[in-house]
């Protein structure tokens, strides 16, 4: 029984296995082959009859869900703008050709043209931050976590840092502040309570050990009832010559005139930080803002060996940026998303329709539905937007949703009410036909 089992090679040149070659890796598909094979033989000793066809059907399942773990594009219709795990801000095609167009070969990385000298990174991308928000100098590195890191680090080590009970947060992937702040190196003093923190708590705890003041954005959550927090303006009565005020504002936001916003935060923090790919719709990145005596000090400093960005970061950075000082930000798709209107994301759902087959037609339902913007970016506020949900007799909404996710473009909707629903503000035009042809074989 056991010389019925095929070769590895022989399998390597089957038509269905050989397409996997160039998607995951030779090694991949060998190690998946021989995996195979292992569970074959084991099968043998059992008694069980060896069937070359569920051989090659057993291979090739393994090797398409490898494939699905790789980095590639989705359709996001999750109801959330600016979702994590799906890469957050999405970039476009200007930028990527841009980005092709400018780093394909050699750049001026660490070059300055100017002088035909050696350079300093990130300077031109560095200067735009400073004249769109008024800082007086900026620097960037790899996350904004590295931003509140940095900071705290270099100036708070071996000192108290004073912060509100109620912006102890944590985000998405453990992100802990008070975890942070054990990290670099410095001693946590909490003031008020959860709900309520006054000026006073804050100026009571400061003592001749106290090196700054950090106020965080809430990020992914907010309180609403009996609560009360002082302003930055406030907090800033309470600066010295010792002891700064930093703000952690998180999303990034250059346009909404809000507490959360940039260059209203620099006129009364020493240092601001926030990330590049939230409301500010670049990639990742953590961006410092604030006074350039400040600045240049953790400029030197020896971690930014580590969190410093690459050629590609500054790239996409620095024409984001561009758009904003040009006052063309509606045209970065996280803007495009946000400022649709529901008579855009209508003509979407009847574009779709338009590709149904008529069999399919009864089981999807257009809806009125909600997007939040996601990404710890204004936690209480939600867009409206339309979706449709689809429910097919016989079809439980799991199986939908694993249907719809092995498509070549990944479709990630999302469950509710037991129904599988997908939004469409975040739907491109590009994509309709992508989710068409995924509902469309839905029903043999």
């Amino acid at each position: 029984m056991y010389e019925q089992i095929p070769q590895v090679q022989k399998l390597l040149e089957e038509d269905q296995i050989k397409q996997f070659i160039g998607e995951i890796g030779h090694p991949f598909v060998v190690a998946v082959i021989r995996e195979t094979l292992e569970e074959q033989r084991k099968r043998i000793a059992q008694g069980l009859p060896f069937d070359y066809g569920k051989c090659l059907e057993a291979i090739v399942h393994k090797c398409r869900t490898i494939r699905m773990e790789k980095l590639q594009r989705v359709i996001n219709g999750t109801g959330i703008l600016l979702h994590t795990n799906l890469g957050r801000a999405p970039l476009g095609n200007d930028i990527l050709l841009r980005v092709s167009e400018n780093l394909r070969a050699y750049c001026n990385l660490e070059y300055h043209i100017p002088t035909q000298k050696r350079g300093k990174r990130g300077g031109f991308a560095e200067k735009l931050i400073c004249l769109i928000t008024g800082a007086e100098d900026a620097l960037i590195v790899n996350n904004n976590a590295a931003s509140v890191f940095l900071i705290l680090h270099h100036f708070a080590r071996d000192k108290e840092v004073v912060i509100s009970r109620g912006e102890l947060i944590q985000i998405g992937g453990g992100f802990r502040i008070p975890d942070i702040m054990k990290q670099a190196g410095c001693r946590l003093v909490e003031v008020g309570t959860t709900n309520i923190t006054e000026v006073s708590d804050y100026k009571n705890a400061i003592t001749e050990n106290t090196a700054l003041i950090l106020s965080a954005h809430r990020s992914n959550f907010y309180m609403k009832g009996f609560t009360q927090s002082p302003t930055l303006q406030q907090l800033a009565t309470l600066k010295t010559d010792t002891v700064l005020l930093v703000k952690d504002l998180g999303s990034g936001n250059l346009i909404f005139n809000n507490d959360d916003n940039v260059a209203q935060a620099l006129k009364y923090a020493d240092l601001v930080c926030f990330s590049g790919d939230k409301l500010l719709g670049a990639c990742q990145a953590g961006i410092i803002a604030g006074k350039k005596h400040l600045i240049a000090p953790l400029k030197k400093d020896p971690l930014m060996r580590i969190l410093r960005v690459d050629k590609v970061t500054y790239f996409i950075l620095q024409e984001i940026l561009l758009q904003y000082a040009n006052n063309r930000h509606g045209v970065i798709p996280t803007w495009s998303f946000m400022k649709q209107d529901l008579h855009a994301i209508d003509k979407k759902i009847k574009k779709l329709f338009k590709k149904l087959k008529d069999e399919v037609k009864p089981y999807v339902q257009r809806i009125s539905s909600k997007t939040a913007f996601g990404g710890g970016a204004m936690p209480d506020k939600v867009l409206p937007d339309y979706g449709i949900a689809i429910a097919i007799d016989g079809k439980k909404a799991g199986d939908i949703a694993t249907h719809m996710v092995s498509q070549p473009v990944p479709i990630i909707g999302y469950i509710q009410n037991d129904v599988f629903t997908i939004n469409f503000r975040t739907i491109l035009d590009d994509d309709i036909v992508n989710v068409a042809d995924a509902i469309n074989s839905l029903l043999p």
